[in-house]
């Protein structure tokens, strides 16, 4: 392979390590018998799988560097599927490994046509997530008959004319539409008869430009999981904030005085608390009041009015320095809200001015839903009312 593509090379695999924070991780799966051993002994350059004919030879998972140029890949390869009696327990493996891991390839051994193993699988792979970057692999081109005349070297599967080369192209043809794949998801190859073989060997290249070219789109998918998992703490996070929101209002539904809100205090520390530990900090309540000083909240539960007015508009307002439940639920939801995106982004330490402006942001936010919080906790008190009946 020429010098620049090496180099270029290089530096798509350093720049996906720096930005996945490890080696790039590649799982080669596919049908018992595919092939897989074959090709991942020609990938790496020696003999790591033994290459089986009577039987499988991968029989535990195995990973390995794959070197290309100065930089490094790993290549996890797992026991195939399709056997009838392990096939399930299998492919469950397989999946958690690729949750784990940043490519999948899928060898599909030619001149196989029995497909409807892969085609399930490449269907289940894309409706768990439509961007994971997987490659299918057409391995042992060189099986098509007549399978004696087998040049690689001369191989044109552009504008083929031999009757080998048409064969490939067909069955090619057939696969990729058997699997419902793009024209660059399915590479073909001839990993030859040993890892020594480079003279049988026919399309190894193309597939690495392939893996690499992948890369960044295996960065965008790694960084799309890893929001996903956010999306997932958030909605979580959420639906606490919702729930400690509506109790605030029903247990503001008897106005209580501004200075005598122990309950409403001690609900929306332990908010923050629950909201941090999703987040993978524990907080003690006391630190919990820290961080809610300037929300004019303490651990004893006195709050000072004149931080309140400043923080949530209306509020001064309510006669007799009284809050209900059309204050009390959005000033907790507001709260919840704001150190959700604090902890969300890795900020347990949020200056004064960073809460007094998001606060009063969302609390104008959480105004809108007050109708909303009401019913909900109007209804939470009748419920809790009927059962000491």
């Amino acid at each position: 392979m020429p010098s620049e593509a090496l180099d270029e090379q290089d530096r798509i695999i350093a720049w996906a390590e720096e930005h996945l924070g490890e080696i790039p991780r590649i799982v080669v799966c596919g049908k018992t018998g595919a092939g897989k051993s074959s090709l991942i002994n020609a990938l790496l350059g020696r003999e790591v799988n033994r290459v089986g004919h009577a039987e499988p030879t991968t029989q535990a998972e195995q990973e390995e560097a794959w070197t290309l140029g100065e930089s490094r890949l790993r290549i996890l390869d797992v026991p195939g599927f399709g056997e009838a009696d392990k096939h399930q327990d299998r492919l469950d493996f397989i999946f958690r490994q690729l949750a784990l891991s940043h490519i999948g390839l899928l060898v599909v051994g030619a001149p196989d046509r029995a497909w409807e193993y892969e085609r399930q699988f490449v269907q289940s792979v894309f409706e768990a997530d439509k961007q994971f970057p997987l490659l299918v692999v057409g391995n042992r081109i060189d099986m098509f008959n007549p399978v004696r005349d087998w040049k690689p070297q001369s191989l044109n599967l552009d504008t083929p004319s031999t009757p080998k080369e048409q064969a490939i192209c067909q069955w090619a043809k057939a696969l990729r539409t058997a699997l419902g794949l793009e024209q660059d998801q399915l590479l073909l190859t001839s990993a030859g008869e040993s890892f020594e073989d480079h003279a049988g060997r026919f399309g190894l290249e193309a597939l690495a430009r392939a893996v690499v070219q992948k890369l960044p789109a295996a960065v965008q998918n790694a960084a799309a999981r890893a929001l996903q998992v956010d999306v997932d703490k958030r909605d979580l996070a959420d639906k606490l904030i919702w729930g400690a929101s509506v109790t605030a209002a029903a247990v503001a539904l008897t106005p209580i005085p501004l200075a005598d809100c122990i309950p409403l205090a001690a609900l929306q520390i332990g908010l923050i608390v629950k909201i941090a530990d999703i987040y993978g900090k524990v907080l003690t309540k006391q630190t919990a009041c820290h961080l809610l000083s300037p929300v004019a909240a303490s651990f004893a539960g006195r709050m000072a009015l004149a931080s309140l007015l400043d923080f949530f508009p209306g509020i001064g307002s309510v006669a007799g320095g009284l809050i209900g439940a059309g204050i009390a639920g959005p000033m907790t939801y507001a709260i919840g809200k704001t150190y959700l995106e604090f902890f969300a982004s890795n900020n347990f330490t949020p200056s004064v001015e960073e809460v007094r402006l998001l606060l009063k942001e969302n609390y104008q936010k959480a105004r809108e839903k007050r109708q909303e919080m009401e019913k909900a906790a109007r209804a939470e008190r009748s419920a809790k009312h009927k059962k000491t009946l």
